[in-house]
């Protein structure tokens, strides 16, 4: 009988999240964000607050000097990282100072290839930090790794910085294939991602959402810049984007990368 009580327990469960997912969407959509880069604080958060979305952001240090001559005038980065979180985006690690591989164009000194795994540990410790004084109601972080990459030498970190509890989730690179349909097998701590390139299109971005909504699984973006800086996407194409999804919510669930990864790993 105690068996049978467990076993019909864990049946409510599944079936409580399976149709709760089923209410809300045929797939999961995260949209997320690297590098804390000027024009997702100037563009992509009021684009995201106009249609009522939550996100996720992966920060490198923030800035710390202001533009303004003004003593103890706030840098306008951390009033508005601050301002994101309350509103409910998600603040993320990136690591520090954002290290990687010299063969992608670092400079040696400050490349991945010099690090030690204590150094890398110490970044992130760091940067939870910085994290938890611009988001203190946040306990638990995710992670991305600066340029999709988890080694160091040798050494796939990953597994590393999840035992010592500094981040929760992880997220890992991919291609406009990297769609997640097999949850069962998902490695928590390499969730792939699309990394979004420079100058792709409105029709590309929803032929991504619309295979993840064919397989009902969920699809992880990858994007940077809009409007300017590195591996941009015009404010017209993602202010599109955001419509659609806006305009097909019974198709899709737009949420935090956390968010997902608790709903799913529940399952």
């Amino acid at each position: 009988m105690k068996y049978k009580k467990i076993g019909l327990a864990l049946i409510l469960v599944t079936t409580f999240f399976l149709s709760a997912f089923a209410q809300r969407a045929k797939a999961i959509i995260c949209l997320t964000y690297d590098d804390g880069l000027e024009t997702q604080l100037s563009t992509v958060i009021p684009q995201l607050d106009s249609v009522g979305f939550k996100a996720t952001f992966f920060l490198n240090s923030i800035q710390g000097s202001s533009q303004s001559d003004v003593v103890g005038q706030t840098p306008e980065a951390v009033l508005g990282w601050t301002k994101a979180a309350r509103n409910g985006q998600e603040l993320a690690n990136h690591t520090l100072f954002h290290a990687c591989p010299e063969k992608l164009g670092w400079q040696k000194s400050i490349s991945i290839d010099t690090y030690t795994i204590d150094k890398l540990i110490t970044e992130i410790k760091t940067e939870n930090s910085i994290l938890a004084l611009l988001d203190p109601n946040r306990k638990e972080r995710s992670f991305a790794f600066p340029c999709n990459n988890f080694l160091i030498g040798d050494t796939d970190y990953t597994t590393i910085i999840k035992k010592l509890g500094l981040v929760k989730y992880a997220r890992a690179g991919g291609d406009s294939t990297s769609i997640i349909s097999n949850f069962k097998n998902l490695n928590t701590m390499k969730v792939p991602s699309w990394h979004v390139w420079t100058g792709t299109t409105l029709e590309e971005l929803i032929a991504f959402a619309e295979k993840v909504k064919k397989v009902g699984g969920m699809g992880v973006f990858q994007l940077h810049g809009v409007g300017g800086q590195v591996f941009q996407i015009s404010t017209a194409t993602h202010r599109a984007f955001l419509a659609y999804l806006k305009a097909h919510q019974d198709d899709y669930w737009v949420t935090t990368f956390s968010e997902a990864m608790d709903f799913v790993t529940k399952q």
